[in-house]
């Protein structure tokens, strides 16, 4: 089976450019600084008091992941198809929370142009307004005024939060609109 002299030529030229980027020393700096240094800090935070932030964050997963089957999310404005640059926006969810606490949660607007790289999505988080005695869920608002004209696409999600988080988004939980 022979090989593509192009193909060749090609992966020489790439590792002459890469490889002085790639060593052992930028490695382990980069593990240390993004990993190691993260986890030690986090270990320290959840060891302190007799592990009280562990058993803290332990007890907050328990509930909610008891709680989150329960959960559901609908939009209570109507929402505009079309708005003017500079115009501000408002958007309204109601979150039944089932039992959990508006602070057990954050009720995020995740928005990127359509066509575009996803990767470049913006967040904004909304407020929580009050609860619906009619329906006993949680009013989120969000007001915010886009940076850039165009088409774009957004969506809105709801996940559990806890300041004793590792990552945001660890519990696997998450429920979109």
């Amino acid at each position: 089976m022979g090989y593509s002299p192009a193909w060749i030529k090609f992966m020489k030229r790439s590792m002459a450019t890469i490889l002085p980027r790639f060593n052992a020393t930028r490695m382990v700096g980069d593990y240390l600084s993004q990993f190691y240094g993260p986890a030690a800090r986090q270990g320290r935070r959840f060891s302190r008091d007799v592990f009280r932030g562990a058993k803290e964050v332990a007890g907050w997963k328990t509930r909610v992941v008891a709680a989150w089957p329960g959960v559901g999310i609908r939009r209570l404005d109507a929402g505009a198809q079309r708005t003017q640059f500079g115009e501000r926006l408002r958007i309204e969810i109601a979150v039944n929370l089932n039992g959990l606490e508006p602070s057990d949660v954050r009720v995020e607007l995740r928005m990127n142009e359509v066509g575009g790289d996803a990767r470049k999505d913006s967040g904004r988080f909304f407020v929580h307004a009050n609860t619906l005695t009619e329906t006993a869920e949680h009013r989120y608002v969000l007001d915010f005024t886009p940076e850039s004209c165009g088409k774009f696409d957004y969506r809105v999600r709801v996940f559990p939060y806890h300041d004793l988080l590792t990552h945001r988004l660890e519990t696997g939980l998450m429920l979109w609109l």
